[in-house]
């Protein structure tokens, strides 16, 4: 696996200062949308190739995964494992802005529309015809709102 060396938030296009973010850098913690100033645990590393996403705070030893791959299942940090590694893996390439579940193509990281977005995310169906969920900003352009204000 070739993690990349700067960490990625992974953005909500409708409101950029929310990113996906693990609620605990544990096996099992579920991911949600929070504030992503000052979050360490919205950072994750990418392998572009394998289509992983490592917590960058947990090494990359826990991984966005789904224990099981179907419409409404939850996302959840996972210890990285070559057997689950299908459930694992993600596509960020076939529909940019979306992220597709390696193992079912016709599913996505996303939240349930009129959820409270508070909630977990989960598994939800891909849909080419509503504009792109998630945006990937290094964490080297990502500036404090105070620097922001006097730039």
């Amino acid at each position: 696996m070739s993690f990349t060396s700067v960490p990625f938030f992974i953005t909500y296009a409708d409101n950029p200062e929310l990113a996906l973010c693990a609620e605990d850098s544990m096996k099992g913690a579920p991911l949600v949308l929070r504030p992503l100033q000052g979050n360490m645990l919205a950072l994750f590393n990418v392998d572009f190739v394998s289509g992983l996403f490592g917590l960058a705070t947990s090494g990359n030893q826990l991984v966005i995964g789904a224990e099981q791959i179907e419409l409404g299942s939850p996302l959840k940090m996972q210890l990285l494992d070559d057997a689950d590694k299908d459930k694992q893996r993600w596509d960020i390439f076939s529909a940019p802005g979306d992220i597709i579940s390696y193992a079912d193509p016709t599913l996505a990281i996303g939240l349930c529309v009129g959820t409270d977005k508070l909630r977990p995310l989960e598994l939800t169906e891909l849909d080419f015809d509503r504009y792109p969920q998630w945006i990937l900003r290094p964490f080297t352009v990502v500036r404090p709102k105070a620097a922001a204000n006097y730039a």
